[in-house]
């Protein structure tokens, strides 16, 4: 088996907290559109707008005009203006977990190449990266709206691990979804390892490492001395 070269990370629930930020969004959100809410109102509308986001998986265009509907919204802006202002104003709140920039900063003096590997939209998920000033650490950033590939296709973390120059077999790869992130990342012959937390909390990634914290991560490279698993690839 290769020895491991380069570690891959997925953002949202990995390396940092997505309704932490998606609530600060909210809160932005409802300060510049309805500036008159009560802080109770508003606490109950973050409410809102975090549980029918669907942990960030819902379309705009669908989840908009829900939202529209539920408050009664009569002289809302236009639905295309408000999808366009998620995209571009989302990005702007980031909720780094802890020990995200201490782990990615341990695995480069180690040696390790590093990378993140997210699906979404080019303006948002580059917006997030940037405001959470990380960019700089990585030696590749595959955001799936710069490419119009989109996880678990392989063809995102082949593209990847080119840019990085080592074969797939040489990386790992740390996410939260359990289908984009982990089934994908064994698909395309990377090891995976499961972040179990947030919206896909507590399922079952069968035969997989997993983590509560991505500084666990750090563990597993030390202690197993990789390849982490060779069952589990078509378990999920």
């Amino acid at each position: 088996m290769r020895e491991i070269q380069a570690v891959l990370f997925d953002f949202d629930d990995t390396l940092q907290d997505r309704e932490a930020a998606y609530r600060s969004y909210c809160a932005a959100f409802l300060a510049e559109f309805f500036p008159t809410l009560s802080e109770e109102e508003k606490a109950r509308r973050i409410d809102e707008m975090e549980s029918h986001i669907e942990g960030g998986y819902r379309k705009r265009e669908d989840y908009f005009p829900e939202m529209i509907a539920l408050w009664g919204w009569a002289e809302h802006p236009p639905l295309d203006f408000l999808c366009r202002h998620f995209n571009e104003h989302y990005g702007e709140h980031v909720a780094l977990f802890p020990d995200a920039i201490p782990t990615i900063e341990r695995l480069k003096t180690q040696g390790y190449l590093l990378g993140i590997v997210s699906n979404g939209p080019s303006v948002l998920q580059n917006k997030k990266l940037d405001t959470a000033g990380i960019r700089g650490l990585f030696d590749v950033v595959a955001v799936s709206g710069d490419y119009g590939i989109h996880k678990p296709d392989r063809r995102l973390f082949d593209l990847a691990a080119q840019k990085l120059g080592v074969p797939n077999e040489s990386c790992v790869f740390v996410g939260d979804h359990p289908v984009n992130d982990i089934k994908g990342a064994l698909g395309a012959d990377m090891q995976a390892v499961w972040m179990n937390y947030g919206t896909f909390a507590g399922q079952r990634t069968e035969g997989v490492p997993e983590i509560t914290r991505v500084s666990q991560v750090i563990g597993l490279l030390d202690r197993e001395k990789l390849p982490l698993s060779e069952k589990g690839r078509d378990t999920i």
